[in-house]
């Protein structure tokens, strides 16, 4: 959980301190909804990811290969949000937009790596028995969606599966705690 979290935290504060270069800059930037949507998004997934996270201290860890599982899918997660986040000029013009567009496969790649590892650690860590149906189709759609994203360029593409991705990760703040508490303890 230590290293998970260090590492979770290490993409969150590179997508915090990106947002700081853009705002100090004196170069003239040209901001994004989209890739601030994104940014958003990738914050909330990184604190959801570490909650869950932490329902796996009820299950009896037998190899220490399944430690891997938890650490796994954090640096694909901690890859996207590097990915989208720009090194941002001093001086001249920078759009943000073509800077979304020019890395999206790196971001999307990433963020579809993510979802499909975080399942396959369900299913290293609790078992097949505990795995929940659910959250492998979830989990797969989005890695889908996020796939789509790096082949194309279009915005009504982007937008709407940024839309759908943020409902869901939306959806993920009214989950009570106490799933995430019980989570694994039944079989």
């Amino acid at each position: 959980m230590m290293i998970a979290s260090v590492v979770v935290a290490i993409g969150m504060t590179e997508i915090a301190g990106g947002w700081g270069k853009m705002v100090r800059t004196p170069a003239q930037v040209n901001f994004d909804w989209l890739h601030l949507g994104w940014t958003i998004y990738i914050l909330l997934l990184a604190v959801q990811y570490w909650i869950g996270m932490w329902s796996y201290n009820q299950l009896e860890i037998s190899y220490v290969g399944q430690i891997y599982f938890l650490v796994i899918p954090t640096i694909f997660l901690v890859i996207a949000a590097y990915a989208i986040t720009p090194d941002v000029p001093l001086e001249g013009k920078f759009d943000v937009r073509d800077y979304y567009l020019g890395n999206r496969i790196g971001v999307f790649l990433s963020l579809a790596m993510f979802s499909v590892a975080a399942w396959i650690a369900d299913l290293a860590i609790a078992g097949l028995q505990r795995l929940e149906i659910e959250f492998m189709i979830m989990s797969l759609l989005v890695a889908s969606g996020m796939v789509a994203l790096t082949f194309t360029k279009k915005m009504w593409v982007h937008t709407g599966v940024f839309g759908l991705s943020m409902l869901i990760v939306l959806g993920g703040l009214f989950t009570e705690m106490s799933y995430h508490d019980s989570r694994w303890l039944t079989p």
